[in-house]
């Protein structure tokens, strides 16, 4: 991704849930500074849902607003918590206590990041697939009780995302 910019520079959390903190949040928004990025500079965040959004509420806090793009790399990831703009962070123990709103400019999905996955994060981002299908979509449903989810895989996460984006489009 970094390649295809002009001018990019990469910035690296630890993995897990403990990154989306006051201290790594300050630690993010100190590097963008560092950068020197301005109002028409863009944060892409690449990774699970942690690096959404920290990331996402990184760009929604620094110059009062600025675009940032979702790169969403975990089956859950991409089927959740990237879509509908809601980011945050956590605080003493709360999840997703400090946050905004603020859309992606764009959400990217790329199949072949899922390839990376251990079975277990695999599982986790399908287990919120199949609950979007019971609670919404019968369709969706169906594509696993037929049996072969790796061949019905973009499906799901098609179908998964239009579930989702229906609900959280009445959160904002």
């Amino acid at each position: 991704v970094a390649a295809q910019c002009p001018r990019a520079t990469i910035y690296t959390i630890p993995q897990g849930e403990g990154s989306k903190c006051l201290k790594v949040y300050g630690q993010v928004l100190q590097a963008m500074l560092e950068f020197g990025m301005d109002r028409k500079d863009l944060l892409v965040a690449v990774g699970g849902g942690v690096v959404g959004d920290l990331g996402g509420f990184a760009a929604a806090g620094y110059m009062r607003g600025i675009d940032f793009i979702q790169i969403p790399t975990t089956t859950l990831s991409q089927i959740d918590s990237s879509v509908g703009g809601k980011t945050a962070i956590n605080l003493n123990g709360v999840k997703n206590i400090i946050g905004a709103f603020h859309q992606p400019r764009a959400v990217l999905i790329d199949f072949d990041t899922l390839k990376t996955l251990p079975p277990r994060h695999w599982a986790n981002g399908l287990a919120e697939a199949v609950k979007m299908g019971l609670i919404l979509d019968a369709d969706l449903f169906a594509l696993f009780e037929a049996g072969d989810v790796q061949a019905h895989l973009e499906e799901i996460i098609y179908r998964s995302i239009a579930a989702k984006a229906r609900v959280v489009e009445q959160d904002e």
